[in-house]
Order: structure tokens, then C-alpha cells, then sequence
């Protein structure tokens, strides 16, 4: 009997410990299973990059869709849909983030035209009515008219980029016409304001398929005082023709109503991170006025702002155990981009004033500017900005940095054995200003009105399959600047990738112990006081200037 006894105590004690190693093991397995769920690189921390959600991307792209329909279907400056953009913005962020929301605005003259532009021309007593947008459209930054009479018109000779050209003819108080060509649109206003002409007339040069039409988004200089309209070249020809023949009289009436309009900037900071080691990630709010600019650029800045929802629900969520960041991430979304990038160069601009705090932003402080252009173009590449092109006065000191940042992306897209394309950071977008006030900058975008050649869409191929490669010989993004560029417009793969190459690239520089050295391994631009205008964007590369 008590070996019996014996014998079932024994065996209650193996049953037991088999039980208790049983509950551990399936204890252990469900910490694991917490554990891997929520670190899935195995060192304690969450990857930014697997918080992106191509279906929260689409989401809010599909938001910014809604606001431009309910605006004559743009969100350019000075329309509805562009406060719109702002405001929706700024809900998401204040709803859903702690972090914290600054706006700052400026205003633009002669931004925003009311109505209908109305041009007539009288030529021998017959007087004609010419079609705005088809004939003519208004030249951005130039003043209002409301002509009561008919004003002679005067050709000028050549191209009106000289005094001389100007002087051999009697302009004061008449109608200034001016072929485009050699010099800017700038410099042909400001000769006409210069000698005293009542307005402007310039028109298209017809030397390409392209350059017959009444271009929309040719612009003067801030600040135009005459009133401007830019021709179609059939129009410009019959003017000239009538106004070079002295037996005939040709005058022109215009009327336009211009008025200004107040352009916002958002940047959103982390509350956590060095606030003197600032990294700065920026898009464009606005578009152009002919489309609701959905890729162009909806996509970045919807881009961006899923970028800053999740790094802040990862920074304020402790039981995420995400690791902070060492430096302050400061989310910024630029107005003003189509029409001169001005929204940007403003921010730069007051940064780099005496009076700018560390809470709105020193340039000193910033070390380096990621941007977000065009992220989702329906046959996209994807582009990676680097130094083979700069814009002019761009210190040398900001290209380790620079070039830095490209191999980072290079080196994500090849670990994600995904094709990767070289993009020039020589001009076109918001990190220009940064660049030329000593910020090494970099970022990724997938294309405008360029064509992908066949050589790039078959080694897209290669990685990606015939399905995600594209087509050869057409342009990446075919609704570049027009009225189809909406929600239909973008690839929701190659937009998913860039953000989450985006997410990659904060973190890393992030955490990097000493990010200034490694990105000004040569020291750092010593930056004068205030920020050189002039310097901050090379004409050369804007074709809304020539």
C-alpha cells in the first residue's frame, strides 16, 4: 500500500511538471508570437516602413479628388480647392497627431484671375473678340486692366531683349507686342514697364509642335505693374502683321480682373528629437489650375502626410516600444510650387533671418531636406535624386551629404530587388532653395512629361515584370499638367514603394549618431543673413519663364 501510494505521487508530480512546462511553452509561444508581431526585425523596435498602407495613400488621394471637384476641379492658388487642401490638412494632423502645427503666410499680387479675361482688337475699324485660353491667357503676376478705349499696338523688333530694341520705337502708353524667345518673360515685362508701355502682348514663337498655342502658365515677376496677356502664334502673327504695316490702324482693348491671394505654408514637428538637428521632409499643397493635381502633387503631399500619422502614433504609443528618434522630424507642405516654387523659398527665406526661433525653424538648424514630388506617375520609374545635375550656387559642402542620401535610397531599392532610375536635383522643385542655402537634400519621385525609353522599361522588366515595367516611349506621367491628371492617374505600387522608401530613409538618418558629420564630413555652409534670393533658383531650368 504506501508503495502504491508512492508510486501515484510520483506520478502526480510528472504529470505536473509536464503540465507546467506545457502552459510555459504555450506561454512562451504566445510572447514570441506578441514579440514578433510587433518587432519584426528581431531588435525591439517596429519598422516605419511596414506602417505604410497603400489603402490609407489611396484614402486621403481620394479626399483631395473630392476638394478639387468642389472646385471647378483644381486646387491651384487663389481657388477654393487650395484652402481646401490646407484645411484638410491640418484636420488630419490636429485630430490625430500630437504633433505640433504651424502655418505661415505671405501674399502673392496678381495671382488670381476673377472671371473671364476679355481681349478685343480693333484693325481698320473691325473689331474682333478673341477666345481666352485658346487665343490668349493671362500672364501670372501681371496687373489688372479695364481698358475704356482702344490702345494703339506697337511691334517691337527682334526679340525685345535688348534696350535697343525698345528705343527704335515709340512704345510709351501703347500695347507692347513681343515675340518669345532668347530671354525671359521677366526681362520683356520689366522692359516694357521700363519704357512706359500701357500693357503686354507676347506670343508664341511657333518653332515646335508645342509652341503654337496661348501657353496658361507662362508667368512675369512678382509684382508686375502692366497687364499682360501671352498669345497663341497665329494671333501674335495677325497682330504683328497688322501693326507693322503703317497703312493700317490696329489697337487693343483688354480687360482683367487680377486680384491677390494669400498663400499658407504647414509644417508639423515632432515634439521629441533635437529641435537644433531638425530633418525636414517637404511636398507641394498646390496644383495648377487645369486639373485637380492629383499625382501632381496629391500624391506627395498625401505622401507625406501618412509618413507623419504613423511616425507620430509610433512615437506617442509607448506600449509600441518604437525607439524615439534622436533629431526633431518636421513634416512641411509648400503653396506656391507652380508658379516658382515660392512657398518654399519663403520658409527658407524667413529661416534664414535673425529673427527666426528655433520653434519656427533656423536654417542653421536644419540638416537635410528630403522632398516629394510626383510619387505615383501611372508608368513610372523610379527616380532618385542626385547630384550629376545642381542648380547653380549650391556650395560643394552639401554634396557628400547629398550623395549620402542617394546611396541610402539606392541601397533600400536594391535590398527590395526593385529597379531604380538616376533623377538630376538640378531644378523643377521645392528642394532648390534648400540646396542653395547649404542643406543637402535628396528624395525620390517617378517621373513628369519625360518619356521612358525602351532601354529603361526593359530593365524595369527584369525585376519587376512585364506588368510593372511600363510602356516604352510614353511619358510617365501623360496627364502631366492637365485636366486628367486625377485619381484614376497614379500607380498605386510604385506609390507604395517610394513611401515606404520615404519611412526607410527617416528612420535611418534618424538614428544615426552624429547625422551632421556624416552629412558635412567637410563642415557645414556658413549661412548669411537673409538668404540670397537671387542665388536660389536658375531660370535656365523653367520653361514657364521662356
Amino acid at each position: 500500500m504506501p508503495y502504491i501510494f508512492l508510486g501515484l505521487l510520483v506520478l502526480f508530480s510528472i504529470t505536473t511538471i509536464v503540465l507546467s512546462a506545457v502552459a510555459l511553452g504555450i506561454l512562451i509561444n504566445r510572447i514570441d508570437s506578441r514579440d514578433t508581431e510587433k518587432s519584426p526585425d528581431n531588435n525591439g523596435s517596429l519598422s516605419f516602413a511596414d506602417q505604410i498602407k497603400i489603402d490609407d495613400l489611396m484614402h486621403h488621394l481620394e479626399q483631395l479628388q473630392v476638394i478639387a471637384d468642389q472646385s471647378n476641379g483644381t486646387r491651384a492658388i487663389g481657388t477654393r480647392g487650395f484652402d481646401g487642401t490646407l484645411d484638410y490638412i491640418t484636420e488630419q494632423l490636429e485630430q490625430n497627431t500630437n504633433l505640433i502645427v504651424r502655418h505661415e503666410y505671405f501674399t502673392l499680387k496678381n495671382c488670381a484671375v476673377q472671371g473671364t479675361p476679355q481681349l478685343q482688337s480693333q484693325i481698320n475699324g473691325f473689331i474682333e473678340d478673341h477666345i481666352h485660353l485658346t487665343d490668349f491667357a493671362h500672364i501670372i503676376f501681371t496687373a489688372a486692366a479695364n481698358f475704356d478705349s482702344f490702345v494703339r499696338l506697337v511691334s517691337i523688333p527682334n526679340l525685345g531683349c535688348q534696350n535697343s530694341d525698345w528705343m527704335n520705337v515709340s512704345v510709351t502708353d501703347s500695347i507692347a507686342l513681343v515675340k518669345r524667345g532668347v530671354c525671359t518673360f521677366p526681362e520683356k515685362t520689366q522692359l516694357a514697364e521700363k519704357y512706359r508701355a500701357k500693357g503686354l502682348l507676347m506670343y508664341n514663337d511657333g518653332t515646335a509642335s508645342d509652341r503654337f498655342q496661348a501657353v496658361r502658365y507662362v508667368r512675369s515677376h512678382l509684382n508686375a505693374t502692366i497687364p499682360g496677356y501671352f498669345l497663341s502664334y497665329n494671333l501674335g502673327m495677325k497682330f504683328v502683321n497688322a501693326a507693322i504695316n503703317s497703312s493700317t490702324n490696329a489697337s487693343i482693348k483688354m480687360i482683367i480682373d487680377v486680384r491677390d491671394a494669400e498663400i499658407g505654408n504647414i509644417c508639423a514637428d515632432t515634439p521629441t528629437g533635437n529641435k537644433t538637428a531638425t530633418i525636414v521632409i517637404g511636398a507641394h499643397s498646390d496644383g495648377v489650375l487645369d486639373g485637380s493635381g492629383i499625382n501632381d502633387d496629391g500624391s506627395g503631399s498625401v505622401g507625406i502626410l501618412v509618413l507623419a500619422l504613423n511616425l507620430a502614433r509610433l512615437l506617442s504609443t509607448s506600449s509600441l516600444n518604437y525607439a524615439q528618434l534622436l533629431y526633431r522630424i518636421r513634416f512641411c507642405w509648400w503653396g506656391a510650387e507652380e508658379v516658382g516654387l515660392l512657398g518654399s523659398i519663403y520658409h527658407v527665406e524667413q529661416a534664414s533671418l535673425s529673427s527666426a526661433t528655433i520653434e519656427s525653424g533656423r536654417l542653421q538648424d536644419y540638416l537635410v531636406y528630403f522632398n516629394y514630388d510626383m510619387i505615383a506617375s501611372p508608368n513610372s520609374n523610379f527616380g532618385i535624386l542626385d547630384s550629376i545635375s545642381i542648380p547653380p550656387g549650391t556650395s560643394n559642402k552639401t554634396l557628400p551629404g547629398t550623395d549620402r542620401i542617394t546611396n541610402l535610397f539606392q541601397q533600400w531599392f536594391d535590398e527590395q530587388k526593385l529597379p531604380w532610375t538616376r533623377s538630376g536635383i538640378g531644378g523643377g522643385s521645392d528642394f532648390v532653395p534648400f540646396l542653395t542655402g547649404g542643406i543637402a537634400s535628396g528624395g525620390v519621385n517617378t517621373g513628369a512629361g519625360g518619356f521612358k525609353s525602351s532601354t529603361e522599361r526593359d530593365r524595369y522588366a527584369e525585376l519587376l515584370g512585364t506588368g510593372n515595367a511600363g510602356l516604352a516611349n510614353v511619358p510617365y506621367d501623360s496627364c502631366y499638367h492637365q485636366q486628367c491628371d486625377r485619381i484614376t492617374n497614379v500607380n498605386p505600387f510604385a506609390y507604395g514603394k517610394i513611401v515606404k522608401a520615404a519611412a526607410y530613409a527617416i528612420e535611418y538618418v534618424g538614428r544615426l549618431n552624429d547625422l551632421e558629420n556624416w552629412l558635412y564630413p567637410e563642415g557645414r555652409v556658413k549661412h548669411v543673413n537673409p538668404f540670397n534670393r537671387k542665388h536660389v533658383y536658375d531660370i535656365h531650368h523653367d520653361p514657364d519663364l521662356f
